[in-house]
């Protein structure tokens, strides 16, 4: 039976603030009445109907006036339990107030109705049985004050009617607030239990949102970060502070934002973002369809979708590509051979003319093999610490006298001494494309290629970089595709290979936007390996 009450009427275990609140305003008002009725004492002919004890009746003002003080401290500092507290200051007004009344003159005076305000401030505690014991307790006082009251003046039964309609307000009084803070104690439990769940929500949203594999930001109407994910920031490779704007996040990200709350279209393909170079698709969501409010921005990683993408694209062509190397291989060397004796037995130009094209063609074709099935040895390496300072001289002065170029064509800086954890031959490899890339498209002026080697960390940057025409955004996105070339002589698998051995240790290789010219990038990790 308990248990079936408490699960219909569950009492909160926490008391409203409002309900704190009002107890202290019902201290303040004992403070004020005893001081009031102190004074009104002192005009007792004017005041009330009859007073035969002011001595009597300003002690007891006095007294009442000292325990409102006393009440003071304990209320402000809640030591004790607020129905205690209402119980307690319950038992002082009725007897003070009922002592007064008596000293007064009884009913007549009308300081019984004082009791209403101490019966609705009873009402607030949670029990009803407590409720109507004070309230009949305040009438049994009022009762008892009205029967002394006609055993000393001999007076009539009328003093019993308004003693009675007294005692009926003061039960009324109580009742009323009591059902009025059950209903404050039901609306308080449920919004403290809304509020929960809110919170519950909240911290869900957070995790959720922090979880996510995309980055996400959320920015007011003003391009303000509210929120954002651990993503954003890995991404974007800053750090959001309160009011941070997408200006600092990224100037790109501040003029999509800027053209898209215009209401403009936005370009199709990523952008590039952070020292990395990070290609992301930036999605904006709006909050409403006149995107005057906000946004909520989504960034995905496109250089690893696109690199995932090819992973699983080329992973049977590789396999078939490499079969098809070996097989081509034995063919080609006598091809090779045969088109060196048709040149050497040649009777005429066209002759010569004729073996030198078989000749040229089977070279690219053997160019083309050795470079698919350097693919199959990408995981037969050597890592070892190589200080770049020495191996880039060193390669530099390679590249030029084999491409016969002018030394002061390529400009080297290596800042500090790095040291890279790198197969030697790979190293070579790679570096071979990217100048020999970077020597195809420069101007041939002096400077026009620039390397530059700088340690980040645990990580060495590499960069070549070169003074001829960018690569439009719309096509790199194709860079490391293999067989994708804009040269007639190419193969297409010299920037494919290149990154492809650089995975293989430990390093990354992409394309960094600059203004005057093109720069790739080769991150490598710094020794010890």
């Amino acid at each position: 039976m308990n248990t079936a009450f408490a699960a219909t009427e569950p009492i909160p275990a926490a008391v409203p603030e409002a309900f704190w609140r009002s107890l202290g305003h019902l201290n303040s008002f004992r403070v004020f009445l005893a001081v009031a009725l102190g004074v009104a004492g002192l005009f007792a002919s004017q005041s009330f109907h009859r007073f035969d004890y002011p001595r009597l009746f300003q002690a007891t003002c006095a007294i009442y006036l000292l325990i409102a003080l006393l009440f003071r401290r304990p209320l402000l500092a809640r030591r004790e339990g607020f129905e205690r507290q209402v119980d307690r200051q319950a038992l002082v007004d009725i007897v003070c107030i009922t002592l007064l009344m008596h000293l007064s003159g009884g009913n007549t005076s009308g300081i019984g109705l004082l009791l209403t305000v101490t019966l609705a401030a009873a009402g607030m505690v949670a029990e009803t049985r407590m409720v109507l014991f004070w309230s009949a307790a305040a009438t049994l006082a009022v009762l008892v004050e009205q029967i002394a009251q006609t055993a000393v003046s001999d007076g009539n039964a009328g003093g019993f009617v308004r003693a009675g309609f007294l005692s009926i307000g003061l039960f009324a009084s109580a009742l009323l607030s009591h059902a009025l803070a059950k209903g404050a104690l039901v609306a308080s439990s449920e919004a403290a239990e809304k509020g929960r769940q809110a919170e519950s929500l909240e911290r869900i949203n957070e995790r959720v949102i922090q979880e996510l594999p995309y980055a996400v930001m959320a920015v007011n109407d003003q391009g303000e970060v509210l929120q954002h994910n651990a993503r954003a920031s890995l991404l974007l490779d800053v750090r959001f502070y309160p009011g941070c704007g997408l200006g600092t996040c990224s100037p790109r990200l501040a003029e999509m934002w800027s053209s898209w709350h215009a209401g403009e279209t936005l370009p199709a393909h990523p952008i590039q973002v952070g020292a990395e170079g990070r290609r992301l698709r930036v999605r904006f969501i709006e909050l409403e369809p006149t995107r005057r409010e906000g946004a909520v921005l989504v960034l995905e990683d496109m250089t690893e979708l696109e690199a995932q993408a090819q992973r699983m694209k080329l992973a049977s062509l590789g396999l078939l590509t490499a079969n098809l190397a070996h097989e081509i291989r034995n063919p080609l060397s006598a091809i090779r051979h045969a088109a060196g004796m048709l040149r050497e037995e040649a009777a005429d130009a066209t002759s010569a003319k004729l073996a030198a094209i078989i000749e040229s063609n089977a070279e690219r074709l053997n160019s083309l093999v050795e470079d698919v099935l350097s693919l199959n040895r990408r995981d037969r390496l050597t890592r070892e610490a190589l200080p770049l300072a020495s191996c880039l001289s060193a390669f530099v002065e390679s590249f030029v006298q084999r491409e016969g170029a002018a030394p002061e064509r390529v400009l080297l800086q290596v800042v500090g001494d790095p040291v890279v954890c790198f197969d030697v031959i790979h190293l070579e490899q790679v570096f071979w494309n990217l100048l020999r890339n970077a020597w195809r498209f420069c101007l041939k002026q002096p400077g026009s290629i620039r390397i530059r080697a700088v340690s980040a960390g645990s990580r060495v940057n590499l960069d070549v970089a070169n003074d001829g025409p960018g690569i439009p955004a719309a096509l790199q996105s194709r860079l490391f595709e293999p067989f994708y070339t804009t040269d007639k002589a190419g193969t297409g698998l010299g920037l494919y290979i290149a990154r492809e051995l650089a995975e293989a240790n430990g390093a990354s290789l992409h394309y960094v936007d600059i203004p005057d010219g093109a720069l790739f990038r080769l991150t490598c990790q710094a020794a010890p390996c």
